[in-house]
């Protein structure tokens, strides 16, 4: 018999040297008494009798798109009728505080584009002729908007920098290239113009990884990314 959660949460990681857990919260919060090993997956799904499972994606999207085909193939696990949800941390612009709350409503590909040389361009980076749309995932509007209701009724608290931390919906830019600074930012922003997604509030490492799954089983639907602002990307 598989195992059928109603909600399966994807935090990025569990155990890396000097870096709080993304994963150790759900496990103080949760009792989770039982275990799932799925092939392809490093660490076990934990699950229990309220229609909870947790597992850690890995960092990247090569190990989040790796891992969520595995949870997605698996015998031993029924997705059909799960809410996907991604919890974790992300970088943002400077004008978002710390402790802050982004509820995506697009994800971006930063990876999927072209450089160029430096010539006339004002921005080096063009559109990837060969996969142009295929990094820009629109999630399920219905459960964005459910997500940002739920998320408005937490207690933020503000970071060490102060400020007053807020909940949003927003585009999510998702990169294997970790990357910092204004002009690397400004050309960020560039590739999100193309698509007409907005002005990007959060970025991760995982989640396009994440959705590039879920699209190839037909469950994007399903899936809900939340990100809490740790970090400024400039």
């Amino acid at each position: 018999m598989s195992v059928e959660p109603d909600v399966l949460v994807l935090p990025t990681y569990d155990d890396i040297e000097g870096i709080p857990s993304e994963t150790a919260p759900w496990r103080e919060a949760y009792d989770f008494d039982s275990e799932l090993d799925v092939p392809g997956v490093p660490w076990p799904v934990q699950y229990n009798d309220r229609g909870l499972a947790l597992v850690p994606t890995g960092v990247t999207k090569t190990a989040s798109t790796a891992s969520m085909a595995a949870l997605l193939a698996s015998d031993g696990l029924d997705l059909a009728d799960s809410l996907v949800l991604t919890a974790g941390v992300a970088g943002a612009p400077p004008d978002l505080p710390v402790g802050s709350v982004v509820v995506t409503d697009t994800i971006v590909d930063w990876d999927d584009k072209c450089r160029v040389g430096p010539d006339d361009r004002a921005v080096p980076v063009v559109v990837n002729p060969y996969t142009e749309g295929d990094g820009v995932f629109e999630l399920n509007p219905d459960l964005v908007a459910d997500a940002l209701a739920v998320a408005r009724e937490a207690d933020l608290a503000p970071g060490p920098a102060g400020g007053d931390p807020r909940v949003l919906a927003g585009t999510n830019v998702c990169a294997d290239e970790f990357w910092h600074g204004s002009e690397v930012a400004e050309h960020v922003q560039w590739l999100v113009d193309q698509y007409d997604a907005g002005t990007y509030r959060v970025t991760e490492g995982e989640d396009a990884g994440t959705a590039t799954a879920l699209e190839r089983f037909g469950r994007l639907d399903q899936y809900v990314s939340v990100r809490a602002v740790s970090n400024h990307d400039r």
